[in-house]
């Protein structure tokens, strides 16, 4: 089934639609926080998104159990309403003069520890929404391209919206989008099945969510190739971190000579190529999932080594889109696999269990980041990072085969 030809299907129309508008209302929240909160106490605001990023982390594998155990609609729907109530206070305290640091890190907190129970419920619930695999794959990346919506439109957007409100209201528009997502998925009715069957565990309280999580890592663990996705998944994060968030930049400033407008560019190239990606791989019938999660990640470091060795943008933007290719390539087949290789029972801690790994390996990448752009040019330090790419994609095709 088509990506788009998902949107023919009400239920799962009501759904996205529900997450561009929420992934959006976040966009807007990330815009408005940092602003607000550079003005207010300059230089510290970064604190925010470590608050944040720290709390995924912390409850990131909490997550993942109590979207096994609980009902994956109620979880959603709570967490939205928490969600929205929670950011709808710093317009209130905004309006009042009266919003500190302390208020923005406590919201950040909040809202990463909320987020890392809300993703795993909705990934672990997309294959009782769907009738085949599929229609699986083509959902998923309808869901992948939220994002990229959301930072496409989200600019646009938010420049038009400055000019009609003040910046204090894109917290309530964040507030709004939750609502309504809450709403949405309140809406899809108790039909399907929520909850997922498991056996009463012998253990409670700390020592049972830990049992859990054991109990996740091991089923993944035993299934090879599904550990190795993951796991490489967390490694390669480094030098995605590294090459991409940290080094296009540098590469613009230092290399190429370039302003904003072509970081800009080579930033969008990436976008674009990651939607484009998204459409056709969720398109494809792919019967051999793990040989092309190994394929993607030797398309982005091919990808990497064409803009490390870019003396112009066009050939920069040409590298960035060509290394954005290979990530659906990866995200799409990984996500299948978690859904539909393991018990429904298991789903929601393993998709934790990757979200967690993903994190650790970006924030490792960032530290890294910073005595090796020190230590290196930044064109060297970028082949290196593409070189990982490329040596990890052939450990897993000569581990796996093409089978």
């Amino acid at each position: 089934m088509g990506v788009f030809r998902v949107l023919k299907k009400p239920h799962l129309t009501v759904l996205w639609v529900s997450q561009v508008l929420s992934a959006m209302g976040n966009y807007f929240y990330e815009i408005a926080v940092m602003w607000t909160a550079t003005k207010t106490v300059g230089g510290s605001a970064g604190l925010i998104i470590a608050a944040e990023t720290t709390s995924m982390l912390i409850f990131g594998l909490l997550g993942g159990v109590y979207a096994d155990r609980w009902n994956r609609r109620t979880v959603m729907v709570m967490v939205d309403l928490l969600r929205a109530g929670t950011v709808a206070l710093l317009p209130l305290l905004a309006s009042t003069g009266m919003v500190q640091l302390w208020h923005f890190v406590v919201v950040a907190v909040i809202i990463g520890g909320l987020g890392a129970l809300f993703d795993p419920a909705l990934q672990a619930s997309l294959p009782v929404l769907v009738s085949d695999a599929q229609t699986l794959q083509a959902t998923n990346g309808l869901m992948e391209i939220t994002r990229r919506l959301a930072r496409a439109l989200g600019p646009s957007m938010a420049g038009l919206l400055i000019a009609l409100m003040p910046l204090s209201h894109f917290f309530t528009l964040d507030a709004v989008s939750f609502v309504i997502s809450a709403f949405a998925i309140l809406s899809l009715g108790s039909r399907f099945a929520w909850k997922a069957t498991i056996e009463q565990s012998k253990h409670s309280g700390v020592v049972g969510v830990w049992h859990d999580i054991r109990d996740g890592a091991q089923l993944m663990w035993g299934y090879r190739p599904l550990a190795w996705a993951l796991i490489t998944n967390g490694i390669i994060n480094i030098p995605w971190s590294i090459a991409f968030i940290v080094g296009v930049p540098l590469l613009v400033a230092h290399v190429l000579a370039g302003n904003v407008g072509a970081y800009g560019l080579i930033v969008g190239a990436y976008g674009v190529g990651n939607v484009l990606s998204n459409i056709v791989v969720s398109n494809l019938t792919i019967r051999r999932r793990v040989p092309l999660i190994f394929l993607g990640k030797i398309v982005v470091g091919i990808g990497f080594l064409l803009m490390a060795s870019a003396t112009n943008l066009p050939l920069a933007i040409m590298g960035s889109a060509l290394a954005a290719l290979g990530g659906p390539m990866e995200d799409l087949m990984m996500l299948l696999m978690i859904q539909t290789e393991l018990p429904s029972t298991h789903v929601g801690k393993v998709y934790s269990l990757r979200m967690v790994l993903a994190s650790v390996g970006g924030s490792l990448g960032f530290l890294l980041a910073i005595p090796l752009f020190a230590r290196l040019s930044v064109p060297i330090t970028i082949v290196l990072c593409a070189t990982l790419f490329i040596i990890t994609g052939l450990a897993g095709l000569v581990r796996f085969g093409v089978r």
